[in-house]
């Protein structure tokens, strides 16, 4: 049986894990429809044989970690795409279904399930032309403590069905949302995985989040009632914030690869614990088209293999890939990165 104590001895003794690529990125590709708001959350109900061998996929293409399809099954978010009487159901599947390609997997290593925490936009709703569900935007929003329970809710639910651990994926500038998800995973008595996103801006400086253009939820109209968004913050700042909260790993994820390079020697200075790497592809039109499969990714498997290698030299451990990235970018990490460094 698999257990997250051989995931750990292997970290601390300092090998390298190849973490999957993108969920639903793959499982677009795959033809599995995109849900317009709760994008590949409600295809645990719809398309579980689709996401089971989702899962089988990257096990096979050489990912040691495989997370569950669960970036955007957090009840309001399930309520407004209309699957909010199967919050349990869909969160619930979505570890079955990763455990279940486990099982079926016949490669010679162990293969680890995390469960995924999001906290960012959804889709825009097609009712009111909102962006986002109201706790990570501009838009009026629930308190702390609804988002809290919003999160104690899916956590204990997948920590019933078996998860390994968390991986709280959560996007933007929002650090607070991100240590109230963390700490709500970390109730479970789970181990706890936490990644943030970044960018360089004008002046140099690696700042948390992502590159935002006027519309985005974090920084488009205000609505009356809406919370006040905190200033922007430094990745330092925001890797200070989120380790007082203890996570095993950190990560750096959902940014492009030259942010990414940035990020890791910030991390690099202000953790001292393993470090994940999984960047996206940066492309825009994801929210409206997912990936555009008749469009290159700008970085070739070649390039993302070469910023992969010189990651695990700088002393990363985890690598993966996100957003826009499919399993061809992980095939040829078990062949050209190390297991020990």
């Amino acid at each position: 049986m698999t257990e997250y104590k051989t995931l750990k001895a292997r970290l601390d003794s300092g090998d390298t894990i190849i973490h999957d690529a993108a969920v639903s990125t793959e499982l677009h590709s795959m033809g599995v429809p995109m849900d317009y708001i709760a994008w590949s959350g409600p295809s645990n109900y719809t398309h579980p044989s689709s996401v089971i061998q989702m899962h089988q996929r990257h096990i096979k293409a050489g990912a040691d970690i495989i997370t569950t399809n669960t970036w955007s099954t957090l009840r309001p978010t399930l309520e407004r795409a209309g699957y909010g009487d199967f919050v349990r159901e869909i969160n619930t599947r979505a570890v079955h279904l990763a455990q279940e390609a486990r099982g079926r997997s016949s490669e010679e290593r162990d293969i680890y399930v995390a469960g995924s925490l999001s906290s960012n936009i959804t889709g825009r709703d097609p009712r009111t032309g909102e962006m986002g569900f109201p706790a990570f935007s501009s838009t009026p929003g629930v308190s702390a403590e609804e988002l809290k329970d919003h999160y104690q809710e899916v956590t204990g639910i997948m920590a019933e069905a078996g998860v390994d651990f968390f991986i709280i994926e959560a996007m933007g500038r929002d650090n607070e949302a991100r240590i109230i998800q963390a700490e709500a995973a970390k109730e479970t008595g789970l181990p706890v995985w936490i990644g943030l996103n970044a960018h360089v801006d004008q002046n140099n400086a690696v700042m948390l989040g992502g590159q935002q253009s006027p519309t985005h939820v974090a920084e488009g109209k205000t609505y009356p009632g809406a919370r006040k968004l905190r200033e922007d913050m430094t990745l330092s700042e925001a890797i200070r914030e989120v380790i007082t909260v203890g996570p095993d790993v950190l990560a750096i994820f959902h940014s492009r690869i030259e942010n990414v390079n940035r990020a890791v020697e910030v991390a690099l200075e202000e953790w001292s614990g393993p470090l994940m790497a999984y960047p996206d592809a940066g492309a825009t039109d994801l929210l409206i088209k997912w990936r555009d499969l008749t469009k290159s990714n700008e970085e070739s498997t070649e390039d993302y293999l070469k910023a992969a290698k010189n990651w695990v030299n700088q002393g990363v451990q985890i690598v993966g890939a996100c957003c826009g990235f499919g399993v061809e970018y992980i095939k040829p990490l078990r062949q050209s990165i190390p297991k020990n460094i």
